[in-house]
């Protein structure tokens, strides 16, 4: 798979808005992607928007966050595993109230992003690949894109 093609569904998934705590509206937008091959991880920068419900005060910032990818065979997924968030900014948050949003976010980010899907396999790839004896495998983070190992299916 190119970055081409790991970009687009996830592009698709945004904007998304969540309350958070009850208080905060925040919305994700924008990710870019970047491959990290060195690391077999992606990174992917998104934008934020707060809203505090309280004080009707907003606020802007940033997320980066970094994860590895896994294939779930039972739906024929890629997912986010072992996701880490390397920064979240509030932009003119005085310092005290970011360390805190950044304690929070952080856990609340690495909770709600482990094990998304970021993309599902066309039924009739599978089938393709399955007809011929093979299955996915091992998911390698290249410097253009994804590499899938296929490995023969064992017999039962």
């Amino acid at each position: 798979m190119s970055q081409a093609q790991l970009e687009e569904p996830l592009a698709r998934r945004f904007p998304v808005t969540r309350r958070v705590l009850e208080i905060f509206d925040v919305t994700v937008s924008a990710p870019r992607l970047r491959l990290l091959p060195e690391s077999n991880r992606v990174a992917t920068d998104f934008d934020l928007a707060s809203t505090d419900r309280l004080l009707r005060s907003q606020h802007r910032g940033s997320l980066a966050l970094t994860f590895g990818l896994r294939f779930e065979p039972a739906d024929n997924t890629l997912r986010a595993t072992q996701v880490k968030v390397e920064r979240l900014q509030i932009d003119g948050a005085p310092a005290p109230l970011q360390r805190q949003l950044e304690r929070l976010g952080t856990l609340l980010a690495e909770q709600a992003l482990d094990d998304q899907v970021l993309h599902t396999l066309r039924p009739k790839d599978v089938e393709a690949v399955q007809g011929r004896g093979y299955r996915p495998g091992e998911l390698r983070v290249t410097p253009h894109g994804l590499r899938v190992t296929l490995l023969p299916i064992e017999p039962r």
